[in-house]
């Protein structure tokens, strides 16, 4: 899985990456607009995974000042459209955005807290509750904690998770080992 920072000159794959996500029914991540993605690049990152020359996954990461000076928000607008990784995975590895993308943010913003947030009534992505709910068993297994269950951030309630990176790269590593 080849994973950069998305630039100018991934633009192309991206309004493709936005105009097989409409066709899926992503809203979130329909379009460049709705992605947030000039807002987030502003003043945070998003990445972008290919797989076969393809983009398939996006992520992006921003400051979370609504929950703490030192709080970074990743695996926002998080959208994968193809299936890479088979089968179930209860540590949800699965996911091209949690395995792949994911470390990259981790790197990038090492010495800050990192957050997920799931939106608890309204999923615009399609995917939102399955992920809302890989969240609460991740939480099981100590790789996430509840950190806020109902804050209201951009005019949506969600909840704020944490992430223990020491114990996703635990996860992470078994991943690599034979």
């Amino acid at each position: 899985m080849l994973v950069n920072i998305l630039g100018e000159e991934h633009l192309p794959d991206l309004e493709q990456f936005c105009i097989n996500c409409r066709e899926l029914g992503y809203n979130n991540n329909s379009s460049l607009d709705v992605m947030k993605y000039k807002w987030c690049k502003d003043w945070g990152q998003y990445w972008g995974a290919w797989h076969n020359n393809k983009l398939i996954a996006v992520a992006g990461a921003h400051p979370l000042p609504e929950v703490d000076s030192n709080a970074i928000r990743v695996l926002f607008r998080g959208c994968q459209i193809e299936e890479v990784y088979k089968g179930l995975c209860k540590y949800h590895m699965n996911s091209v955005g949690f395995r792949d993308i994911l470390p990259y943010q981790i790197e990038k913003y090492a010495d800050k807290d990192l957050f997920i947030t799931t939106n608890i009534y309204k999923d615009n992505s399609g995917k939102m509750h399955k992920t809302h709910k890989a969240m609460h068993l991740l939480s099981k297994k100590g790789i996430v904690d509840l950190f806020i269950k109902d804050a209201v951030i951009y005019n949506t309630n969600q909840c704020v998770w944490r992430l223990n990176k020491e114990k996703y790269y635990e996860v992470r590593h078994r991943l690599e080992t034979p």
